[in-house]
């Protein structure tokens, strides 16, 4: 079978291999950050992958160029040993908080397009016109769903923004489905004869971490790590695929293990795969990040404090990442790898690990056979992949005494509403009421127990408010709640406050603050 498969991947691409020692070029263009491929790197295939960052800037500066952590992490880094010892005591390491996050599977919200997926290698499965690609990591024309339960644990973040993640920390599930629901435009009919539904692959792959994971975390920019903001990071780190065939009674033959030393995901941007075979085919693959906490159904390219976020009930820490590759191949690429303890015993298939590690010391064939260790070639030399994931972000610690209580337990007013979800989070008001706001009978957010300039009590802003503070300014008689009065915060009720709400009114500045002691000030 080995050899059929052979057959075929080299019919697929025409793959030709050179020798060379130059590297991918990396540059900023246009504000893009463009990856140049050497072919020589990748068994001839050439292209760019490119990133379009958003304008986001990371803690301390940092760009999506950079994964260096700043004046070291945490008290330095780093052995095993401690980090074992920093997880149990993360405070004593300088460590501002910990967290894990786990893979939900997809929910069908994404904002890629949507993508034709063939039938990967020899399946009597598909094809896949219009795939719906959340959750989905697309291996040159073939899909994979990534499953719930992939998990990164034990991720810690000093008070830098620097992440560090130890590589056994990270768990991913197997990948030998695709979770298939096609994309039918409004008004329009399905395309193709294949189902919705979940389809075997032929191929299957494991991946693992072959190394720790570095990079920043953008929730030290937040107001708290657990707060219900906009964030994102990026991390990167080697990674490997133990690559099956499944046989037509579903045992698992292994074929061969794929490694991309350096690999990035991130929680940010849209990235941009476009590359030329030897055949002179063209493919590109596109994907773009949903930003943490955000409504996917949402257009957002940004993470600045600012960004709108989702329903917290909906989408507090939920998270989407991404990252692609095209597989290295060529005469000099290759890995000395140490082989685990469970594969020299024998063991195959999901769960398993052929490599512990690879030794970056060793560069060539002869010196790891020396060594007593593996020596690997790529078998997918020159494919392209995009990796996605959605899952959930679990806050597992926080210094209190630096970042304050998790405002995400928060009943400031002892009203029974969490503050997240308050509209009136200082003053209690259970029910919630909101009547409207500025010259509006809708709702603006701000309960009417709380809404600074609403002299008259009847939930919303009008002219008559104004009206009210200037006879009552002058002793007469008015319903007046002087509670709500001061929208400027000069700590006073005055003819200021009056022009103020007029001029909010015609939609001119200064506008309306919420200052006054009915919202707790």
């Amino acid at each position: 079978m080995r050899k059929n498969i052979t057959s075929s991947l080299l019919c697929i691409l025409a793959i030709t291999s050179y020798s060379s020692s130059y590297a991918d070029s990396l540059l900023w263009v246009d504000g893009k950050l463009v990856r140049t491929l050497d072919g020589t790197n990748h068994s001839g295939v050439t292209g760019t992958i490119t990133l379009d960052d958003w304008g986001f800037t990371g803690p301390n500066g940092r760009k999506a160029d950079s994964f260096e952590p700043v004046n070291g992490f945490g008290n330095d880094l780093f052995t095993a040993e401690a980090t074992e010892a920093c997880i149990a005591a993360p405070a004593a390491c300088d460590i501002g908080q910990m967290q894990h996050v786990i893979t939900t599977g997809p929910d069908g919200l994404t904002q890629d397009p949507a993508h034709d997926i063939d039938s990967d290698l020899q399946s009597t499965n598909g094809p896949y016109p219009q795939t719906n690609v959340d959750s989905l990591t697309t291996f040159f024309d073939w899909g994979y769903t990534t499953v719930a339960g992939s998990t990164f644990s034990n991720m810690l973040i000093d008070f830098d923004g620097d992440y560090h993640i130890a590589k056994d920390d990270m768990v991913f599930e197997f990948y030998n489905t695709i979770d298939y629901q096609q994309v039918v435009p409004e008004g329009g009919t399905r395309v193709g004869t294949t189902a919705d539904g979940l389809y075997d692959n032929r191929l299957a792959f494991q991946p693992y971490a072959l190394s720790d994971a570095k990079g920043w975390c953008g929730s030290v920019l937040a107001a708290h790590p657990n707060a219900h903001e906009a964030m994102a990071g990026q991390v990167t780190f080697d990674v490997a695929f133990d690559v099956y065939f499944v046989e037509d009674d579903g045992s698992l033959t292994y074929y061969s293990t794929e490694i991309t030393k350096g690999f990035q995901m991130r929680s940010f941007g849209d990235i941009t795969l476009d590359v030329q075979f030897v055949s002179g085919r063209t493919k590109q693959m596109y994907a773009t990040a949903i930003v943490n906490s955000t409504d996917p159904t949402v257009v957002n390219k940004s993470v600045n404090p600012e960004t709108p976020v989702g329903d917290p009930e909906l989408w507090h820490n939920k998270v989407s990442f991404m990252g692609a590759d095209v597989i290295p191949g060529g005469s000099n690429e290759g890995s000395c790898g140490v082989l685990s303890p469970e594969w020299a015993a024998g063991a195959r298939g999901p769960g398993v690990k052929k490599y512990s590690s690879i030794d970056p010391s060793i560069t060539d064939f002869i010196s790891c056979i020396v060594s007593g260790q593996d020596w690997n070639k790529n078998s997918f030399g020159g494919y392209p992949y995009i990796l996605r994931a959605d899952g959930i972000r679990v806050i597992d610690y926080f210094d209190e005494g630096v970042y304050g209580p998790d405002p995400m337990t928060l009943d400031t007013d002892s009203d029974g509403v969490m503050d997240y979800a308050d509209n009136c989070p200082a003053t209690a008001n259970a029910d919630q009421s909101d009547r409207g706001g500025v010259d509006t009978n809708v709702a603006d957010g701000i309960g009417d127990a709380c809404q600074c300039g609403d002299i008259s009590g009847d939930g919303k802003i009008t002219n008559t408010d104004s009206v009210l503070i200037k006879r009552h300014l002058l002793g007469l008689p008015s319903n007046f709640q002087a509670d709500f009065c001061d929208v400027n915060g000069d700590g006073q009720c005055s003819n200021t406050d009056a022009v103020i709400l007029k001029r909010t009114l015609l939609g001119l500045p200064p506008g309306i603050t919420q200052s006054c002691p009915a919202a707790g000030n």
